[in-house]
C-alpha cells in the first residue's frame, strides 16, 4: 500500500480516507488517500490549507496507523528472524546437530553441523566441509537466507558433511570454563585466538568426530584472516585441510573504502581510548527489541525499509539490485551476533600500519608478550594448503588491489576468480538474491575437484 497524497478540503467538515483499491473507504478527518492510479493528476501530495496546519502532524499520524494496520508480515519472516541456526535448519527439513567445542584456553563453542539433507541423507565417509563466518557474524550468516539461496543447504543438497563454526564471543559462543562473559578478561582477545586457538580445535573436534583425515574450509571475510592466522602460527594444519575456499579474502585492507573503517583507523588511538572509559570490551548481538525494530521497520511496505540497508552498504559497498529487501528482518534478527571489540580494534591497525601482524598492545605489553616492542607479522609463507580466492570489484573491505597483493604473498594459490558482477559487494558473498548463479555454481564446482 502507497501513500500517494494527502488533500484535505477546507469546505468540508467530513473527509474520507481510501488505503487501496480493494478495501472500503472510511470516513474520517476530511482525509483522502490515493494509490498512484486513481490520483488525479491536478491534486498535488501533501496540500494543506494555511488554515489547517494544527492538522498536519495529526494527519500524519493517522497515515503512519494506516501503514500498520495495512502492512503484514509474512509468518515465515516472522519465525525465521525468531529461530536460532539449528532451528532454521530443521524448520527447512534438513538435519542438525549442536556440539560444544572446549578450547585451550576454556572458551565453549558452539559449532553447528549438517550432516546431509532429503536429498542426501546423513551417510559415513561423505567430504567434510568447515564454513567459517566473517566479523560481528555467526553460522547463521550461511543458513538464514533459506534452501534456495544460502550455501548449507546447496553443500548439503550435494552430499557434503556440513560444519559451521562459530568464533569466540558471538551469541554461540559466549561462555567459558571459568571467565564470566560480563568481564573484561572475557573479551580479551581479537581475531588472532580465533585463528590460532578457536580454529584448530574446532578441526580437531571435526575430524575427530566424523573419522576423516582432512577436510576442506569455506571462510568469508573474518573467516579467511583467521585462516592465514592459523597456517602461519601452526602449519602443521595444512595436512588437515584439502582446499581453502576464500570469499573476500581479508588479510590488507590499504583500499578500503567504508567510511566506517576508514574513520575507526583515523581515530584509532581515540576510540580506543573512549571504549577503556567507557568499559566497553564487545558489540553485543541483537536482542529481542533489535528483533522487533527489523520486523517494524524493515519489513515490504513499511515506509522506511530502504533506511535499514544503509550500515550495511556503507561498510560494504553499495548494491540494490542483489538486496533481498523481504529478508531484511531476518538478517537484522541475526546480524550482529557479537564480537570483542579488539577484533574491530585489530582490523584498524591493519590499516593503519599497512602490515599483517599480531594485536599491537603498545610497546611495553608487546615487549612483555612477544619480545619485541612491535607484533611479529603473520607468516604467509607457511599457508601451503590450495587455496582460491574468490572477490569482488565493488568490496569495500577487500578491494581487488589488496586481494591482488595478498595473492602475491600466498604460496599455493590455485585459482583467483572475480564475481563477474561489478556491483557484487563485501556481504553479497552470503546475502545476494543471485549469490549461486554468480558465485556458489563456481564454489561448489571447485569443492568437488579437491573433494
Amino acid at each position: 500500500m502507497m501513500v500517494s497524497a494527502l488533500i484535505l478540503d477546507p469546505h468540508f467538515k467530513q473527509m474520507s480516507l481510501r488505503i487501496s483499491a480493494d478495501k472500503q473507504a472510511v470516513r474520517t478527518f476530511n482525509l483522502i488517500i490515493l494509490k498512484p492510479t486513481a490520483f488525479p493528476p491536478t491534486v498535488l501530495p501533501w496540500r494543506f490549507p494555511s488554515d489547517q496546519h494544527i492538522m498536519k502532524q495529526l494527519l500524519l499520524v493517522v497515515a503512519a496507523l494506516v501503514f500498520a494496520v495495512d502492512a503484514q508480515i509474512h509468518p515465515d519472516i516472522i519465525e525465521d528472524a525468531h529461530l536460532d541456526a539449528i532451528g532454521l535448519l530443521r524448520k527447512y527439513g534438513y538435519p542438525a546437530e549442536e556440539h560444544t567445542v572446549e578450547t585451550d584456553d576454556g572458551y565453549l563453542l558452539g559449532v553447528h553441523r549438517c550432516p546431509g539433507s532429503p536429498l542426501s541423507p546423513p551417510a559415513v565417509g561423505k567430504p567434510v566441509v568447515l564454513l567459517q563466518h566473517g566479523m560481528l557474524s555467526s553460522s547463521a550468516d550461511y543458513i538464514l537466507m533459506g534452501p534456495q539461496t544460502s550455501l548449507v543447504y546447496m553443500l548439503a543438497d550435494a552430499g557434503f558433511d556440513v560444519w559451521l563454526g562459530n568464533g569466540r564471543g558471538n551469541r554461540y559462543s559466549n561462555r567459558h570454563r571459568n571467565r564470566n562473559n560480563s568481564t573484561q578478561q572475557f573479551w580479551d582477545f581479537s581475531w588472532h585466538e580465533v585463528g590460532s586457538i578457536d580454529i584448530p580445535n574446532m578441526i580437531d573436534f571435526i575430524l575427530a568426530r566424523t573419522g576423516q583425515q582432512s577436510l576442506q574450509y569455506v571462510g568469508h571475510s573474518q573467516g579467511t584472516t583467521a585462516f592465514w592466522v592459523m597456517m602461519s602460527q601452526h602449519p602443521y594444519y595444512n595436512r588437515r585441510v584439502k582446499s581453502a575456499h576464500m570469499l573476500a579474502p581479508a588479510a590488507y585492507m590499504h583500499h578500503t573504502r567504508s567510511p566506517y573503517v576508514i574513520f575507526l583507523a583515523t581515530f584509532l588511538h581515540t576510540t580506543e581510548l573512549m571504549l577503556d572509559m567507557m568499559g566497553t570490551w564487545y558489540f553485543a548481538p541483537t536482542n529481542e527489541m533489535n528483533i522487533q525494530g527489523g520486523l517494524q521497520n524493515c519489513h515490504d511496505g513499511a515506509p522506511f525499509q530502504q533506511m535499514c540497508t544503509i550500515n550495511t552498504f556503507l561498510i560494504a559497498g553499495f548494491n540494490t539490485q542483489e538486496v533481498n529487501y523481504t529478508m531484511l528482518p531476518v538478517i537484522h534478527a541475526h546480524s550482529p551476533a557479537g564480537a570483542s571489540t579488539m577484533q574491530m580494534i585489530h582490523h584498524a591497525q591493519t590499516v593503519r600500519s599497512r602490515i599483517f601482524r599480531q594485536y599491537d598492545h603498545g610497546p611495553t605489553i608487546n615487549l612483555v608478550r612477544y619480545g619485541s616492542m612491535v607484533p611479529p607479522r603473520y607468516n604467509f609463507d607457511n599457508v601451503q594448503a590450495p587455496t582460491l580466492l574468490y572477490h569482488s570489484t565493488n568490496d569495500w573491505l577487500a578491494g581487488p588491489e589488496d586481494v591482488e597483493l595478498l595473492r602475491r604473498e600466498l604460496p599455493n594459490v590455485h585459482k583467483q576468480y572475480l564475481v563477474r558482477q561489478r556491483e557484487f559487494n563485501h556481504m553479497d558473498f552470503i546475502w545476494a538474491i543471485n549469490v549461486r548463479s554468480l558465485l556458489y555454481d563456481e564454489l561448489l564446482a571447485d569443492l568437488r575437484t579437491y573433494a
